[in-house]
């Protein structure tokens, strides 16, 4: 039952048009990584890169609080820290140059 009150029939084009992207418009993500194999390249060196300042950060603020507390246990800790971020950036770099082309 398509049509105005009247029992006309409607000519409008509500719905029946396929929204069409803008070109040129690139949404923020887009923006900051880029597109394709850039994109896939991009989060993998921004991984690399965050997780060696993550755990560069944690490590020198495990080795101050040891120093201000003359307590070597800290020092322990280093490790774990590194546990966690060494599997993370071996990973990325795995994938970065062992990918096939």
């Amino acid at each position: 039952m398509s049509g105005s009150w009247d029992g006309a029939p409607s000519s409008g084009k509500a719905g029946r048009e396929v929204p069409q992207p803008r070109s040129g418009m690139a949404g923020k993500i887009t923006h900051n990584i880029g597109t394709g194999e850039n994109a896939k390249n991009s989060i993998v060196w921004m991984t690399i890169t965050w997780s060696f300042s993550i755990a560069g950060a944690l490590s020198l603020l495990l080795f101050l609080v040891a120093a201000v507390c003359n307590d070597l246990k800290f020092i322990d800790e280093v490790k774990t820290v590194w546990s966690i971020f060494a599997p993370l950036i071996t990973l990325a770099l795995g994938y970065a140059f062992g990918k096939n082309k």
